[in-house]
């Protein structure tokens, strides 16, 4: 039965139409691939309408096996599911994850240079897995980005038996903004920095110790063909990330915009240091996301609306024009004149501010 494209929460039918655009490039009809993954076509480019995570995984495997290229016809030179065989073979038999992941990498280095897989380490906390997606004109790099992390992320995560703990994500694009409010990045349950200089994924050393539980093609096969829910987000409740957060807007729409960690860690029932602490393990520093709710707003009354320059500069909490200008500069690395008339024609960042403003303005 396929799916109905009206009226759901979910990825949504712009975002299907960019997956689908490399099979165009190569003259496949993307109805007919819809349709043969039980998904009504109706929802192809439309951006009321929206598949589940379900759907998801049929459409790319659909693509996939349609073009026998991995990399869904983005690349100049794709990947066929034969030679991606065996390169989960090079890594299945590894003892821990980690193992896997520098298998895995050094594999896909060495058969393809559009993807560009690197791995630094994090100051000792972790490890950065770095991606240099180098796609053709005329399809959408930040949908493969995406895409990609989802099976990176859901893949790793069958290998060890359990959810993995991303210490965070770097994305270059902008934050991509759905009129259902579907947030396609919620499902890594981690920080995300967007216009990032590099896309990556980090990931935590203790994940990276975790033993493999998974080790034959046919385990995967069965998997994939299983058709999993890549938008589940295991019931673990709320990170302490989400709960920081959370706290912190209330408090700014009460006027509070510099809430001590104290006041915020009484509002959560613990202790100051042992909220840093637990932030600390999910990538995340008090101080930076505090200032960062800050300037996220201001940035989405810059753009998404009219207010003069002063006005935005007290409706987030400065008396002083100067000293929200330097802020802003600090948070931004431009002025807020400059950061309007940079971004005002950018149509991605003025709808995720127009968004961001709808969810966090201050009455």
């Amino acid at each position: 039965m396929e799916e109905e494209p009206t009226e759901k929460t979910g990825l949504d039918g712009e975002a299907v139409r960019q997956l689908l655009q490399g099979a165009v490039l190569k003259g496949f009809d993307p109805h007919a691939l819809l349709r043969d993954a039980a998904i009504d076509p109706a929802v192809y480019g439309n951006a009321r309408g929206a598949i589940d995570g379900q759907a998801l995984v049929r459409l790319i495997r659909r693509i996939q096996f349609a073009l026998d290229d991995v990399y869904l016809g983005f690349f100049a030179q794709g990947c066929r599911l034969a030679l991606e065989a065996e390169r989960l073979l090079s890594f299945l038999h590894c003892a821990t994850l980690g193992e896997a992941l520098r298998v895995s990498i050094r594999f896909t280095d060495a058969m393809s240079a559009d993807v560009g897989p690197g791995i630094t380490e994090e100051h000792g906390s972790g490890l950065q897995h770095i991606c240099k997606y180098q796609t053709i004109p005329g399809v959408n790099r930040d949908i493969l980005v995406w895409i990609r992390f989802v099976w990176i992320y859901q893949f790793f995560s069958w290998l060890i038996g359990r959810p993995l703990v991303l210490r965070g994500l770097s994305i270059r694009g902008p934050r991509p903004v759905q009129e259902n409010g579907f947030d396609r990045f919620a499902l890594f349950r981690c920080p995300v920095q967007f216009d990032a200089p590099v896309d990556a994924l980090s990931y935590d050393w203790d994940d990276l110790a975790v033993r493999l539980v998974h080790s034959s093609i046919k385990e995967y096969d069965d998997y994939y063909a299983s058709e999993p829910d890549w938008f589940d987000i295991p019931d673990r409740g709320p990170t302490w990330r989400e709960r920081t957060q959370q706290v912190l807007i209330d408090f700014q729409r009460a006027g509070l915009w510099s809430a001590p960690v104290e006041v915020v860690a009484a509002r959560l029932r613990t202790r100051p240091r042992r909220l840093r602490q637990d932030l600390s393990l999910e990538g995340e520093c008090f101080q930076d996301m505090r200032t960062r709710l800050r300037g996220e707003l201001a940035a989405a009354y810059l753009l998404a609306s009219d207010l003069p320059i002063t006005e935005i500069g007290l409706t987030v909490g400065f008396s002083e024009p100067g000293s929200f200008s330097r802020h802003f500069y600090a948070w931004a690395g431009m002025t807020p004149s400059a950061y309007r008339t940079e971004y005002m024609a950018d149509a991605a960042k003025v709808g995720a501010a127009t968004v961001l403003l709808k969810d966090r303005r201050i009455a």
